[in-house]
């Protein structure tokens, strides 16, 4: 049998590990980034040097490919359905299925569609679209790690919103904890999850995650989920970023059509990880049962010369961070 082929575009940490774990998996992996010092160009000989933007760039890499994926959703769906006339490649997504999830209004409208909880939203085009505070304001494409959200807790005195850029409102939720889940699913509508587990977030960046975590309605939630990919007939991991309620509630704060930072645990944590599972998936093989090896945490220093956390084992069993 033919070993596949698989393209990545971006040239990233997410894009890195994934092309490692490809090698482990006996895959060619062929990277598409605009710098050979990116992370992911560092760890095969299948670079190639381009714009992801960029239509002649992208047909380069598909000359290669049997099948491509990518590790950031912020993509140009109109490129990127461009540069597929009269190739054979298939991609992990659809142009059109990834505008509608890169795009936090038609994202939450999906949600909204087929029954998934999530905080009531609305459009924003100004500040005079604004019905009630306390409110969470979101720019609805390229926001990410708390870039381009605003939160007002009361009517500013003064409010600037660029018309062209484009937000939403989301009500307030006063959570308990932040938790999170990855699915992922393949042509033959398998689907495995890894373990849902609890995050903590730090100047709106990812600090560290603990788990596995039990909650009562974590079932209900993954049956919907199931459906949801179902229904978009959605290949590869996804990550659902969840509020946990003052009562007891799930509610889906944000997805992430991708392998995810909430997930890497799952390198050392299960038996298989989320890079490997998401390159199955795009390759239509069978997804074998995700197994949590033990309890795990994980921390995130990010740059250089970050102070270690101090880490106890408490009477709960998990490890906290001092």
């Amino acid at each position: 049998m033919k070993i596949k082929t698989i393209g990545i575009l971006g040239g990233g940490q997410l894009a890195r590990m994934m092309a490692l774990k490809g090698h482990n998996l006996g895959l060619n992996i062929h990277i598409l980034s605009p710098n050979p010092k990116d992370p992911a160009a560092q760890v095969t000989s299948q670079w190639h040097k381009g714009e992801l933007n960029s239509v002649k760039d992208l047909k380069s890499l598909y000359h290669f490919a049997d099948i491509v994926t990518f590790e950031s959703e912020f993509l140009d769906p109109v490129i990127l359905k461009k540069s597929q006339q009269k190739f054979k490649t298939e991609f992990s997504i659809s142009p059109s299925l990834l505008s509608n999830l890169q795009d936090r209004l038609s994202q939450k409208s999906l949600l909204e569609k087929h029954k998934l909880p999530t905080a009531e939203f609305y459009q924003v085009k100004s500040k005079t679209d604004i019905k009630e505070f306390p409110v969470v304001i979101k720019q609805r494409r390229f926001g990410y790690d708390g870039y381009g959200t605003i939160i007002l807790k009361s009517k500013p005195k003064s409010l600037k919103l660029d018309s062209a850029t484009g937000y939403i409102a989301e009500r307030f939720v006063p959570f308990k904890r932040e938790l999170a889940i990855t699915a992922v699913r393949n042509k033959k509508k398998q689907i495995q999850f890894f373990p849902l587990v609890e995050s903590y977030q730090k100047d709106s960046k990812c600090l560290w995650v603990k788990g596995p975590i039990e909650h009562a309605k974590i079932n209900t939630l993954k049956n919907k989920i199931s459906k949801f990919l179902d229904s978009l007939q959605y290949i590869g991991c996804m990550a659902f970023e969840l509020f946990e309620t003052q009562s007891g509630e799930l509610l889906i704060n944000e997805i992430a059509p991708r392998v995810h930072n909430s997930t890497h645990y799952s390198l050392e944590g299960c038996n298989w990880d989320q890079f490997s599972m998401h390159l199955l998936a795009c390759l239509n093989c069978d997804l074998p049962d995700i197994k949590v090896i033990s309890p795990f945490a994980m921390y995130n220093l990010i740059g250089s010369g970050t102070k270690a956390p101090k880490l106890k084992v408490e009477a709960d069993g998990f490890l906290h961070w001092y």
